[in-house]
């Protein structure tokens, strides 16, 4: 006698059970695939049903015949529920109202089973009985000879769930997913045409074995390809777009090898995927630029965050700056099992923003060029004054030396004004060279007060030959990190435009109110208010933008430089027309320093120099 029909029994069950393993791992770690963890429910209680027939075929008493068809049933029950919800899941042919009512109706027939004293199978303790099989193997005859009433309920139900799952095939393939509509055609072909057979066997039709656990094992392995088959063609389909996205892509695992790269990857590194798959970066790259990686990627897993990184490699002998958004991908548990990165080639941005830069610089050099201009005669008048007066004083020491009764005294005071006089000329004269200096100027802790105060000394002739009063409210310790050179023309840049607007006013009423403090936010706010003209307000949103001018023979830039140069600073410009309705408020903040404070130079008094004689 040569046994093959248990063999096989056993087989099938470790096949189902290694594809329940399958598919459970594929939906855990995919858990919005909710068809491969149902699929995987599937498998694992096939494969206890196809045992547990195992098992009734070498049943020795009638008893234990009863006890293992009995749960056999319960198996069936369980298995006639899960078909329909994972057909359900696989076509997305939802009826909550059918599966619900198939959820009682064989919880209710596995309750049954439990209740009656032989199960749904016998109405009566069966007797063994032997049937030979062709190739000689005597097995148990699981034929029912008296069936009950509970049985042929059960195929009843039978009959809803082939009717709904033949039904959702059928809207599968009318809304064109035609292959996973054959897939699942043909399991279901092969599983009721074995469940039909089978009931022929049981009611005497056919003098064979059962074939439903056969029917059930196909049905199983031809969805198992199906299923494998269409992850493959989410896979070919996902390494599709991320082949046309323009930006580098790959996923390692916790170890740091490549598990996958898209094509830019490749073209980057002149490899191919095979090439790289499998490898870490100790294995492409320098180490200076895997150390890099690795510090980088550690960080991101370390704190289970996405995060940016700016990262420079030397690809076929250039340098290549990539702006990385490295992140960890997490199971369900919440634990990390790869990390992935998309990396932008930022290496030609970086070139145009440099070039933008140094346009940008020039624009404000320009501009202060053109501001200076505009005040050559306040500036000569600055330098003249303390010019003049160092050569009165000196013309007077040589007088008091032509004499014998030199006072030293006087002569000493004499002396004390030339230093003072140059010193005032010099600084002038620095301010001008600070601000007309085209090379760029690290930035540097100042003050945004002391700016705005040697600014209004450097045009304090201009404000008298206007006749402007000038009302300075400056609060010291407003420090900045900033260029004082760009922060001192913005200042210039706005109160010219403040004299400009007050060119047509009344004399006699010309005020200028410049006022620097410190906001609650942490920042210095500067503020230039005129009483001129005023702006209409429907310019008001239109004032900075470049080459936008309310004046006829302005050139609209300055304004504009004025927001660039703030902005570059982090920080934010604005206009506002004054309540009374006379002349504007320009309002610039920039973040303060607190890591440093510098006290505030006090003002240097006038005093009008007498006329000397010259001999």
């Amino acid at each position: 006698m040569h046994e093959f029909l248990l063999p096989s029994l056993y087989t099938l069950s470790g096949i189902s059970l290694y594809a329940a393993l399958h598919h459970g791992l594929i939906g855990i770690r995919r858990p919005f695939e909710q068809t491969h963890i149902l699929f995987s429910l599937l498998c694992l209680f096939v494969s206890f049903y196809i045992l547990t027939k195992a098992l009734g075929y070498k049943a020795l008493t009638a008893q234990q015949l009863v006890e293992v068809r009995r749960g056999e049933v319960m198996l069936v029950c369980i298995l006639f529920y899960l078909l329909p919800t994972f057909v359900s899941k696989y076509t997305g042919v939802a009826s909550r109202r059918l599966l619900a009512g198939l959820a009682i109706f064989w919880g209710v027939m596995g309750l049954v089973n439990l209740l009656l004293p032989y199960g749904i199978y016998y109405i009566e303790m069966p007797t063994l009985t032997y049937m030979v099989l062709p190739w000689g193997e005597t097995v148990v005859d699981l034929r029912v000879i008296q069936l009950s009433r509970w049985h042929n309920i059960g195929w009843l139900g039978l009959v809803f769930v082939m009717g709904y799952c033949i039904y959702a095939c059928l809207d599968l393939y009318r809304r064109g997913r035609n292959g996973r509509a054959r897939n699942l055609g043909w399991g279901l072909i092969l599983f009721f045409s074995s469940i039909l057979y089978s009931g022929a066997v049981t009611y005497g039709h056919i003098n064979f074995i059962h074939l439903a656990e056969f029917g059930f094992f196909g049905l199983l392995m031809i969805m198992s390809l199906g299923l494998t088959g269409i992850l493959r063609s989410h896979e070919r389909r996902m390494q599709a777009v991320l082949n046309h996205v323009p930006a580098v892509i790959y996923m390692k695992d916790l170890d740091g090898r490549y598990l996958l790269v898209n094509r830019l990857y490749e073209s980057f590194l002149n490899m191919s995927n095979a090439q790289v798959i499998g490898k870490k970066d100790s294995e492409l790259f320098s180490s200076k630029f895997a150390e890099m990686f690795h510090i980088n990627e550690s960080s991101v897993l370390a704190n289970l965050i996405a995060d940016e990184f700016e990262e420079t490699l030397y690809l076929n002998g250039e340098a290549h700056t990539f702006q990385s958004l490295k992140f960890p991908l997490l199971d369900f548990e919440g634990l990390p099992y790869a990390i992935c990165s998309i990396s932008t080639d930022i290496t030609e941005s970086r070139h145009l923003d440099q070039e933008m830069h140094l346009l940008r610089r020039k624009i404000w050099h320009a501009d202060r060029v053109t501001r200076t201009g505009a005040i050559t005669a306040s500036l000569s008048h600055e330098l003249s004054q303390p010019l003049a007066a160092i050569l009165s004083n000196a013309q007077a020491g040589l007088r008091f030396l032509a004499h014998d009764d030199t006072d030293l005294e006087e002569l000493q005071a004499l002396l004390q004004d030339i230093v003072r006089d140059d010193k005032r000329a010099g600084a002038v004269i620095n301010g001008l060279r600070a601000m007309l200096k085209q090379q760029e100027s690290p930035r540097e802790i100042i003050d945004l007060s002391q700016c705005a105060q040697d600014v209004l000394e450097l045009l304090h002739s201009e404000f008298i030959t206007r006749n402007i009063e000038v009302e300075p409210n400056l609060t010291p310790g407003c420090t900045l990190l900033a260029d004082k050179a760009q922060i001192q023309q913005v200042i210039l840049n706005l109160i010219m435009n403040a004299l400009e607007a007050m060119a047509n006013q009344p004399a006699g009423s010309l005020k200028l109110k410049v006022t620097v403090d410190i906001q609650s936010e942490g920042k210095a706010c500067c503020c230039i208010q005129d009483n001129g003209e005023g702006i209409p307000p429907e310019l008001l949103g239109r004032i900075f933008d470049g080459f936008y001018t309310t004046k006829a023979q302005g050139m609209g830039v300055g304004l504009a430089v004025c927001r660039s140069i703030v902005e570059a600073h982090s920080g934010h410009i604005w206009v506002e027309n004054n309540d009374d309705g006379k002349g504007v408020t320009f309002h610039f903040t920039l973040p303060i320093d607190t890591s440093y404070k510098i006290p505030i130079r006090p003002s240097r008094k006038r005093r009008k120099l007498p006329s000397l004689t010259t001999t």
